[in-house]
This record gives C-alpha cells, structure tokens and sequence, in this order.
C-alpha cells in the first residue's frame, strides 16, 4: 500500500454531505487551512438527490436557517434551479433544488473560499494523542493519505470519526419511546404487533421519476381528496392552497392505490402511502417511499444488504407508479440517489444533550447555535409513523457537537447529542445545514485563538455567525 502524508490542515472536514458542506466553506472563509475528505464523487450528500430540505421555516414560519445554505439556495433560485423556501402544512417548509446543481454549487463554492477537496476517500484512522485529535488517515485506491489538523469535523451523519477516536456514543432507541408512540397513535396509526419504535428509524432509498403528466395526477388528487387526507393523530393536515397553488409540493397520498397493488401482489413495502417532491425538471418528481426496517447503519453487510432491497423496491415502485398511478403511466427513471439514506446512526455524547423535555418545552438555550424548525417524525418500525407538531423551532446549544471525551473535534450534523426523540426533530436537512456552518465557523475560530473548542467564546461564536447571515434564536 502506499503511503503520502499531506502535512497539516488548521481543519479536516469529514463527510461532504449536508453538513459539512457548510462546515468546510465557514472553516475556510474564517481563515483556517481546510481540507473535506467525501467518500463518494460528488458533495452535496441528500441533498443531491432531489430530497427537499425540511425545517427552512419553522411551524409560525419563522426563517430558521440562512448563512452559506441560503446562499446557495437564493442563487439557485433566481436561475431557475430551486423553488426558494415554501410553507408546507405537514413538514413546516420544503426547499427543493435541482440535485444536479446543487452538487455543482457546492463544489463551486468550497473552491472559491479555499477548500482543498479529496473525493472518493474513506476514513481509516483517527490520530488521537493525550485526548485529543490531531489528525487522520484515509484510504482512497490503492493510497493511504496521512494528514495532521488541529480540529476535526465529523460530518459523517454517523458519527464514524467520532467512534474512531473513541468518543462515546448512543445507538438506537430506548424501549420508553414505545410508551410515547403508543400514546399518541393508539387511537388509529399504532398496532403494537406490526409498528413501533425499532431499532434505529428504517433507512430508504430516494429516487426521480420523469415523464410524469402533473396536470393528470393533479386533477384527481382534486377531485380525490382522500388520497391526501393525514391520519387524525399526525394533529396535521394539507390544504387546497399549499397543494393547487405552491410551485413545488412535498406531498403524501395514493393509499387506495397501495391496496390494490398489495392485493394484486404486486406491493410488499411496508409503506401505507408513498411521498413525492416536485422537482425543478419539467415532470420529474423526487420519490420517497422505500423503506427496510431495523438495519444498523454502522455496520457494513447490513447496510449492503438493505441497499440490494432497496434497489428492488425502487424497481417494485417504478412498476407500481405506472400502472396504477395516474399521470404516471409513461414515467420513467431519471435519477437514484447515490447511496441509501440513514435516518437515525450514532449520537455522540455530548456536553450538552437536547431531549425530549427540550422539545415538549419548546427550548432555545442562551448557547444555541442553531435552529431546528421540524416536527417530531419518527418512522416506525412497520408501516407508520409517528409524527407530531412542533410549534416552532428548537435551539441547538453549543456543547451537543462537543464530545464529552475528546478534544479536538466538533461532531455535527444527525450525530450531535440527543436523544431518539429529539433527533427525530433536529435530523432533517434544514437543521443540519445550520449545525454544519456553526461546526466550521466554531473550528476555525478555535484555531485562530489558540485554544481547545470546549473553551469556545459562545457569545463570540454566535455573533460571528449573524455577522455571516446564520439563524442563532427567534
């Protein structure tokens, strides 16, 4: 194998997903050396699969998130390449971007603020010494790239450098969350023998599909109002101006069509409904409907084997959408995204920790340094989901991207420090994109003071971040 160290960054940004393309750009526009090492081709993670970012506004639609993502989203939006942040009833707002140029303008905007970029690498090694990172190693091809950094920032989604380094963590969710679901669902979503909380919430596979005739599926979700109607416990519910009259819709419907493809045995995804996201192509439609059940994200052969599933059940959905859909009878696959989706993985422990008593009490702590402005959307074991209002957004306190145990490094992203409940509010992209651009701003501010980042100026850190457009309180 061979070796080639690549010296010192001030920041190493791992994972360019939805968090650290924001991590890496703030690190670098305030000043820091930074290298973002991404494990695939292409940056920009969901987002660059036509999944809308939720959580852009929060329930009163209040503007939660702006800095770098905002950036890009506006930029997009006056060429014709993303729809702006629209109200949606059930998930708060949708912000959908052509996922072709949103990989662009992430690579775009990384270069022109000094980012160094190593593409289809994988972590190997976290350097730690005396508790403390000090740099890592990764494997791309037949090379091992040894680099130092002052600060490392896990924007993995699974808290894999965070894990290397020897970081504590949480995996999965405890057997109370089946008290609070059962609660809420019992009266119609809840049936205890076939959906509840699992293990980690079910991983999918998002997928596009053009050719589709809008102005035929449109006309009888009019004329079929049933098809969108929420079950009475998600408290939420879609309206005729949001899905006649928005430029793009995020919605959810055509139950009726799922039974009779189930009786025709033609559908076995344990879905009741299927989600769909307008995209800015002409009758593309992003599709959010696979789903495996109880896979652990972190482990490799698992993952692998999820991933097969999911390509069948793309293929099973392709086949269902056109022949029992309407509009979609001539629809076709025009984009599938490039890796399975994880909504739940590893949650560090953090010096701080958000919970469920911060999202009942709706909190924003004095330390917050992002927002998030979703629901509480857990997706259960089975065919349902557990999905409540949040009346408005959440503050993310500093510490919860703080390890407790190791310096050095941020974690941000769905890894910081929560609980299951409450990542199933902070876990979306909207939140995410917010944590990502605090983590950067945070890292290069710690290398220009000389000090670790549990001894951040949080004050200082949240004036940086509204000086640079970011969204720190209400």
């Amino acid at each position: 194998m061979n070796h080639k160290n690549l010296g010192k960054y001030d920041v190493i940004v791992v994972g360019g997903g939805t968090a650290g393309v924001p991590a890496a750009i703030a690190a670098a526009r305030g000043g820091s050396k930074t290298l973002l090492v991404e494990r695939t081709g292409g940056l920009g993670g969901l987002m660059a699969t036509g999944m809308p970012a939720l959580g852009i506004l929060d329930r009163q639609l209040n503007k939660v998130v702006g800095g770098i993502p905002d950036e890009i989203v506006r930029e997009l939006t006056a060429e014709g390449l993303a729809f702006g942040d629209l109200r949606c009833p059930l998930h708060n707002s949708i912000t959908t971007v052509s996922p072709w140029w949103w990989r662009i303008a992430s690579s775009k905007k990384c270069v022109e603020a000094g980012v160094e970029i190593l593409y289809s690498a994988s972590l190997l090694e976290v350097k730690v010494v005396n508790g403390a990172v000090v740099g890592a190693s990764f494997l791309s091809g037949s090379w091992i790239y040894d680099v130092d950094c002052t600060v490392l920032v896990d924007a993995t989604g699974d808290a894999h450098a965070a894990y290397l380094a020897g970081a504590k963590f949480e995996l999965g969710q405890p057997e109370e969350l089946n008290e609070v679901i059962s609660e809420q669902t019992k009266k119609e979503a809840y049936d205890p023998g076939r959906s509840k909380a699992g293990k980690v919430q079910p991983v999918s596979l998002t997928f596009c599909l053009g050719g589709v005739n809008t102005e035929e599926f449109m006309k009888y979700i009019e004329e079929n109002p049933d098809t969108y109607k929420s079950p009475a416990t998600y408290g939420m519910h879609y309206d005729k101006e949001y899905l006649f009259h928005s430029p793009a819709i995020y919605v959810t419907c055509f139950g009726e069509f799922i039974e009779k493809a189930k009786a025709a045995g033609e559908f076995d995804i344990p879905r009741d409904r299927v989600i769909f996201a307008t995209q800015p192509n002409k009758g593309e439609y992003l599709i959010n409907a696979s789903r495996v059940v109880d896979v652990d994200p972190t482990d490799p052969l698992q993952m692998s084997k999820a991933t097969d599933e999911l390509y069948r059940q793309v293929a099973m959905l392709t086949r269902f959408f056109r022949k029992y859909c309407p509009g979609f009878s001539e629809c076709f696959i025009a984009n599938i995204g490039a890796f399975a989706g994880v909504r739940e993985s590893r949650r560090i422990k953090g010096l701080r920790t958000v919970t469920r008593e911060d999202i009942v009490g709706l909190n924003i702590p004095d330390d917050s340094i992002a927002l998030g402005g979703y629901n509480c959307d857990i997706h259960l074991s089975g065919v349902g989901l557990y999905f409540q209002p949040v009346e408005h957004a959440i503050g993310v306190p500093y510490g919860a991207m703080i390890p407790e145990n190791i310096d050095g490094m941020i974690v941000t992203g769905r890894s910081i420090s929560v609980d299951s409940y409450a990542l199933a509010v902070l876990r979306v992209m909207g939140c995410c994109l917010a944590l990502g651009e605090a983590a950067g701003t945070a890292a290069a501010m710690a290398v220009k003071e000389q000090i670790r980042v549990a001894d951040l100026d949080v004050p200082k850190l949240q004036e940086t971040l509204v000086t640079n457009g970011a969204i720190v309180k209400l």
